[in-house]
């Protein structure tokens, strides 16, 4: 899966719960990191774990120098909040 905000992923992980499952935890491909989507597995009381995450993209991105600082730190801005973002 990809987590955005966790609300997909959680739902799994409800149903599965309900139908009497010990959940140990969600496995992913990627996270964005969005903080609401760690509220809502902290509230969900399940442990995410992904194969890669918006970090450490960005850091591979820079790294490589795909792209320069000011377009970096406009990334970074918009993770934090992609709702309410105006770029």
């Amino acid at each position: 899966d990809l987590v955005s905000t966790g609300g997909s992923s959680l739902k799994a992980v409800e149903a599965l719960r309900e139908a009497n499952a010990n959940v140990l935890g969600m496995a992913a491909f990627f996270t964005y990191g969005f903080p609401v989507s760690e509220e809502n597995f902290e509230k969900a009381n399940c442990r995410l774990l992904t194969l890669s995450d918006y970090d450490h993209l960005l850091e591979q991105v820079n790294s490589n120098g795909y792209m320069d600082e000011i377009t970096m730190e406009t990334l970074r801005q918009w993770r934090k909040d992609p709702a309410k973002w105006q770029g």
